[in-house]
Parts: C-alpha cells; structure tokens; sequence
C-alpha cells in the first residue's frame, strides 16, 4: 500500500470516528468520511481486544493486503478506517477478502466495473 494512502496521524482518526459512518458486517466495522483529498485514505484499528499483539498484527498484515490488491477498485475523496472485532481471529485469509469486498460494495466505496 502506498504512502499517499495511509491514514497516519491520531486527529485524523478521531475526525473520521466522529464524523464518519460506520457499517457493521461480522467480523469488520468500516467508518468512511468524504475527505479534501485527491486520494482515499485507508486507517486500520485492531484493539486489545483481538488478541495480544502478535495476533493483532497478523490482522493488520492481511488487512493491508487486501486494501493493497483493492486499490484500483475503491473511490477516491474517501477517508475510510477498518476497525476488526473479536471474531475476526478465527476468520481465514480468503473470507476476510471476500468481507472487506463486500462491505466496501455495501458502503458504496467500490467503483463501478
């Protein structure tokens, strides 16, 4: 994922839990914003929720994967934070993308093919 798509800084996070949208699926909550930018930006929240910190950044290494393989795909001007639950530890690599896919396409992120 490149540079230009990381949401990095902690008040950029804290505008987009504020003023953003949140959908729900099983095991993701994706918040989305409209932001000023030419790029979407892409955060990711794992609690300690999750598990410790080796299992937390095991998600955030598929998390990225996926967003990475999807770039092409998801609409610019959005700020958007993928934020895991508790469930998503038993989840396999390959239901996770078909998820995010999936709640990207429900939130109307995904662009049009």
């Amino acid at each position: 994922m490149k540079s230009k798509n990381k949401l990095k800084k902690r008040k950029q996070f804290n505008w987009t839990f504020k003023n953003g949208k949140s959908v729900h699926s099983k095991n993701l909550v994706i918040v989305y914003n409209k932001n000023k930018g030419k790029d979407f930006k892409v955060g990711f929240s794992v609690t300690k929720k999750v598990g410790k910190a080796v299992v937390r950044n095991k998600i955030k290494r598929r998390l990225k994967e996926i967003v990475s393989k999807l770039t092409s795909n998801i609409k610019n001007y959005y700020t958007i934070i993928l934020v895991a639950k508790p469930s998503i530890v038993d989840c396999k690599f390959v239901d996770l993308q078909s998820e995010v896919e999936l709640i990207l396409k429900k939130t109307n992120l995904f662009k049009e093919i």
